[in-house]
Order: C-alpha cells, then sequence, then structure tokens
C-alpha cells in the first residue's frame, strides 16, 4: 500500500515538472515569436475571446494568456515595446492611489506615437443612476441585470454591486476581483494628461476592442509622445 502511495506521489512530482518545463518552453517560443513583429500590441486582463493580433498579459493563467503577470507592478517588456496597448475594465482592480504609478508603467512599455486604450466603470453614472433611484426619480438601474446577491432589486445592494462588484462571489477578502477605484471623465482624463500623454479623448463605445459593457462604459485614449 506504501509502495503504490510513493508510486503515486513521484508520478504527481514527475507531471509537475514535466508541465513547468513545457510552460518555460512555451513561455520562450511565445516571446521569440512576437519580438520578431514589426508592431505589437497588448491587451492587459483578456476577456473569454481573444482580440485579433494582440498579446495577453494577466495576473492568473487563462485559454488565452499569453504571459502571467501583475500589471499594477513592473511588468517584464522592454520600454517601448507595443504600438497599442488596451485595458478593459482591469484599471478598476487597482488601489486608487497606485493608478498614476500604474498607467505611468504601462506607458513606459508603450511606443512613441504608440496609443493607450483604457475602459472602466463610469462610477459616476452608476451614482447617479443610484441617487435617482433612492429619490424616486426614475428606476433605470432595474433593467441593468446585475443583481446578484440582490433578489429585491434593492437600490443600494445594486449600487455596491457595480461599484466594488463581488470579488469570488465567496466573501474571500483581498481576491483581485473587487474594484478598488471609481472614475469619471474628467478623472481619467486628469490621469492620463499627468502621465504625459496627448491627444486625450473620450471613446465611444463603438471603439471597444472586446466586450461592450453598454451604459455604464467609459472608455478614455491618448497617445505617447
Amino acid at each position: 500500500m506504501s509502495m503504490k502511495f510513493d508510486i503515486s506521489k513521484k508520478w504527481s512530482i514527475f507531471l509537475r515538472i514535466k508541465t513547468s518545463f513545457y510552460e518555460i518552453f512555451l513561455q520562450k517560443f511565445i516571446v521569440i515569436k512576437n519580438s520578431k513583429k514589426e508592431k505589437r500590441f497588448l491587451e492587459i486582463g483578456p476577456g473569454e475571446e481573444r482580440i485579433f493580433e494582440f498579446e495577453t498579459i494577466n495576473i492568473v493563467k487563462t485559454k488565452n494568456t499569453d504571459y502571467i503577470g501583475d500589471a499594477t507592478k513592473k511588468i517584464n517588456f522592454p520600454d517601448k515595446t507595443f504600438d497599442v496597448i488596451y485595458a478593459s475594465h482591469i484599471l478598476e482592480h487597482t488601489p486608487w492611489y497606485m493608478l498614476n504609478k500604474t498607467i505611468n508603467e504601462w506607458i513606459r512599455v508603450l511606443k512613441p506615437g504608440g496609443t493607450l486604450e483604457v475602459w472602466v466603470p463610469n462610477s459616476l453614472k452608476i451614482a447617479k443612476a443610484f441617487c435617482d433611484a433612492e429619490d424616486g426619480i426614475n428606476t433605470d438601474y432595474v433593467n441593468d441585470g446585475w443583481f446578484r446577491f440582490n433578489e429585491d432589486r434593492d437600490p443600494a445592494k445594486w449600487f455596491s454591486g457595480r461599484v466594488f462588484s463581488y470579488g469570488d462571489g465567496s466573501g474571500t477578502r483581498g481576491h483581485f476581483n473587487f474594484h478598488l477605484s471609481a472614475f469619471s471623465e474628467r478623472f481619467l482624463k486628469k490621469i492620463f494628461i499627468e502621465a504625459g500623454l496627448a491627444n486625450v479623448t473620450v471613446m465611444e463605445n463603438c471603439e471597444c476592442r472586446g466586450y461592450d459593457h453598454g451604459w455604464i462604459n467609459l472608455g478614455i485614449k491618448g497617445v505617447k509622445k
């Protein structure tokens, strides 16, 4: 019995080592292949569908993840690597006091003349909808569909879910899926301008490269000088 257990344990260790070597090899292959491209595009925090021609970096491994990394810290790319950097509903998971530092790091790996495109929830719109619901002005929020843990569709619960998210839905503190920042058009533009980006403009929803989050979507883009 103990011999069977020992063989099983060794086999499990072997499989883990084999998987690790495969992942290291695959990572190096991806890096070499992509480094030969004339133009490179990066999506931070990819969704369920891969965007054509975009490389991806994510904090967790998924089927669409090329590189593992925390985009709120130094990311493992040389300066001036990418022509376009795209992040949709990722920045709100960054602590509000780290927003400028995070954006500056993304800009570091952007080529001069390259474009940074960021989409976030429009917290101001969400807050206004919450206030209107509490004041009885309108109940448009009930058409939003964001009602997990909120069977009675209470506007305060809806607002909390929209602004803070659910994490992993089990109450795990510090889960990466919680929201840690709030945005308005003015505030996100300010962050871009303070980071030295030019031609800072609001994007239309039709400019979404991936999933369109609808009425709460706020998109800002800017060009690296």
